[in-house]
């Protein structure tokens, strides 16, 4: 059975695993499925207990598909998270009004009155503060107007390895949620910033837990030599079987996807991983991964000395 979690302050319970319609597969797009079974995908994550969708306007068709998939479906089933790309060709845009532009094409591709929480995307530590003087007041404006229920921000992970937007951005507790990547290879949000989003009852969605770098085992070997080339990591006791060295400190040892969500879900700070996929049974082997009982104390102490002092970018 799926497990809830409080979206921070909202008055949200979202699902412990989101859908993510960005990443490489784009619920489909990126392998050229047709819409029907990008339909299937989403009312299968609906049928898993998924209750939380994550999209935005920079993601294909993804908010149309969305809209597609779920006509029909009471809206009370669901919680809808697009995002605002605040940026045109590098720079802030400079129309403050394109905030409201770009809200009602999303709410016209997704067929729905409103949205429950709209985020700023990929904001950069440089131009924080000028994306948030010059939008905010569009976004109070349409919260004031129902189109929106909440606001929130999310990171660059490439350019921004050390987290610093978001702890700028949760210690003036504007916003309502925060997306943040987190996960084995990327744990230095433990430190401050989930600390920061829980004192300040801010709602936390984490991404690209897997992603580039975690999916299968081979991929994991190449990343570690990658990483030794680098001198980032040295004397890693790996093998195919055991992409982690998790045998080393207890078993049972977890498949690879396993380790990484559960990982990314153990922080009681985080509301929601999001998982992205074009095909259901990943889908399925995903929800699976992350509702499945935890790493054990030793794998978590394990994971923590081995990879604490990472930052990896993919």
């Amino acid at each position: 059975l799926m497990l809830y979690r409080d979206l921070g302050r909202t008055h949200l319970r979202v699902s412990v695993a989101g859908l993510g319609t960005g990443g490489p597969a784009r619920i489909g797009q990126s392998a050229g499925l047709p819409e029907a079974e990008s339909h299937r995908l989403v009312r299968q994550a609906l049928d898993e207990g998924i209750n939380l969708f994550d999209t935005s306007p920079a993601y294909g068709r993804s908010e149309e598909l969305l809209g597609g998939a779920l006509a029909g479906v009471p809206r009370d089933r669901y919680v809808l998270a697009t995002k605002f790309p605040p940026y045109q060709g590098g720079a802030v845009a400079e129309d403050p009004e394109a905030l409201m532009r770009t809200l009602e094409a999303s709410l016209r591709l997704m067929r729905v009155e409103y949205i429950d929480v709209l985020q700023y995307h990929g904001v950069r530590p440089q131009t924080y503060r000028a994306v948030i003087d010059r939008f905010y007041p569009v976004a109070m404006l349409a919260k004031e107007q129902g189109k929106i229920g909440y606001i929130g921000i999310t990171e660059t992970a490439a350019d921004d390895p050390e987290h610093c937007m978001l702890e700028t951005a949760l210690a003036e507790d504007l916003f309502d949620t925060c997306m943040i990547k987190h996960g084995i290879l990327n744990q230095v949000p433990a430190q401050r910033v989930l600390p920061l989003a829980e004192a300040h009852r801010v709602g936390v969605f984490v991404m690209a837990s897997v992603r580039r770098s975690l999916r299968s085992p081979e991929e994991a070997l190449a990343t570690f030599r990658e990483m030794e080339s680098q001198g980032l990591v040295e004397g890693l006791s790996v093998t195919p079987e055991d992409p982690l060295g998790l045998a080393a400190v207890a078993q049972p040892v977890p498949s690879l996807t396993r380790a990484a969500y559960q990982f990314a879900a153990q922080s009681q700070a985080v509301s929601t991983v999001l998982v992205g996929t074009g095909n259901i049974e990943h889908l399925r082997q995903n929800v699976a991964d992350i509702l499945s009982p935890g790493l054990s104390a030793e794998q978590m102490a394990h994971l923590q000395r081995t990879f604490g002092h990472l930052s990896w970018p993919t």
